[in-house]
């Protein structure tokens, strides 16, 4: 891989919140928008198994949208996905996996007018993580040789 990486040919899937991000919108409007974009009922309700299955199925990161602290719509889903995140990050640090990869916001936007700002902003962070993976992937030892880390 070289050191450019187009942030726009990155997957990052991303889980929002119905009831604080883009409730004032048809779906099909932010789903034109945004690629790989799940609407969810809530973000406490999305498993582990979910996000580690995206990452399996060739998502670079995933990006979760939940509501602002303090005012989920089922009383405490935003901080059942922040621990779920928190731990999440652990296991995929432990598998070779930036846990940059794994973000959450809590916030909100009617609208969703946002959200695809949210996903450039990932999309960048991740192509920041690709380059400097790149960068270590090769080095040279004190031979001159080539080798893989």
């Amino acid at each position: 891989m070289s050191g450019n990486v187009n942030p726009g040919q990155l997957k990052v899937v991303c889980f929002s919140c119905k009831f604080s991000w883009g409730y004032l919108v048809d779906e099909a409007i932010i789903a034109a928008k945004v690629k790989n974009w799940i609407p969810v009922i809530c973000t406490g309700k999305i498993d582990a198994p979910q996000i580690m299955e995206a990452f399996r199925k060739g998502a670079d990161g995933v990006l979760i949208l939940a509501c602002p602290q303090g005012d989920c719509h089922f009383q405490d889903g935003n901080c059942e996905a922040r621990k779920k995140v928190h731990l999440l990050r652990h296991v995929l640090a432990s598998q070779g996996i930036e846990p940059e990869r794994l973000q959450i916001e809590l916030g909100s936007d009617p609208e969703g007018t946002s959200i695809p700002d949210y996903i450039t902003r990932m999309n960048r962070a991740i192509a920041q993580l690709e380059i400097r993976r790149a960068e270590n992937r090769v080095s040279l030892n004190a031979g001159g040789d080539r080798r893989e880390q």
